[in-house]
């Protein structure tokens, strides 16, 4: 029961903590694509997310669905805007520098509200793989990675979509997609087909493009996905 408590002081700390960083940060709120509340919003969103997939969740899986991208909050212009292909290695790239910033921005703050140096270790390898490619995960195989960047997908529809699609097009938005659910372990892309999401174009966008990751990686599975479709 102690531990319960502890944990959820702790949390508690934290979104006040990721509500402190965003009023100082507010400044930069014009260089952000969807403003410093935006990016607040996804975090919560994020985390929602977790508890929601893993009811579960550690507090460092926690922790890091809050601040997985603080970087984008604290130095906009260099963790997002990225404008040139999502499928080369300078975006792969681009994106483990996002998650190195954000790890060297948070784990100190972390620290001073009293993290255990156990929770901090694994809020920051989370943070760091939580943009690695699909094949990079699956290779580390880590249960709670795996929750986290799911979350972070589930959550690209629900919080970061409009935004994005407003500001680079479908082109540039079904690549990002492609991205997002290339990484996440497949009984939670299976979980993620099944997501019913309000706005009917976005449920079609994101189940064909799982269709789309079938076909290319596994086409016995895809017959499985073409079916749901026609139910």
């Amino acid at each position: 029961m102690f531990y319960n408590k502890c944990m959820f002081t702790n949390l508690d700390e934290a979104k006040k903590l990721l509500q402190n960083i965003c009023d100082k940060h507010w400044q930069y709120d014009k260089y952000i694509m969807q403003g410093v509340d935006g990016e607040k919003a996804h975090a919560l969103d994020v985390l929602a997310w977790v508890e929601k997939l893993n009811n579960k969740a550690t507090l460092a899986l926690q922790l890091a669905a809050l601040f997985h991208d603080i970087d984008r909050v604290v130095t906009p212009k260099k963790g997002g805007g990225f404008k040139g292909d999502r499928k080369s290695k300078a975006y792969l790239q681009h994106k483990k520098d996002h998650a190195k910033r954000s790890v060297n921005y948070i784990i100190p703050c972390l620290n001073e509200i009293e993290i255990n140096n156990e929770t901090l270790g694994r809020v920051e390898f989370l943070i760091l793989h939580h943009d690695d490619t699909g094949k990079e995960v699956e290779e580390l195989n880590d249960p709670e990675l795996n929750y986290l960047v799911a979350a972070d997908t589930f959550a690209f529809f629900t919080s970061i979509w409009p935004k994005l699609l407003a500001t680079e097009g479908m082109d540039r938005l079904k690549d990002k997609v492609r991205f997002m659910i290339d990484k996440i372990p497949d009984f939670l892309r299976v979980q993620l087909f099944k997501l019913q999401l309000e706005d009917k174009y976005v449920n079609e966008v994101k189940n064909e493009t799982i269709q789309e990751y079938y076909r290319y990686n596994n086409p016995k599975q895809s017959v499985t996905f073409s079916k749901k479709k026609d139910k």
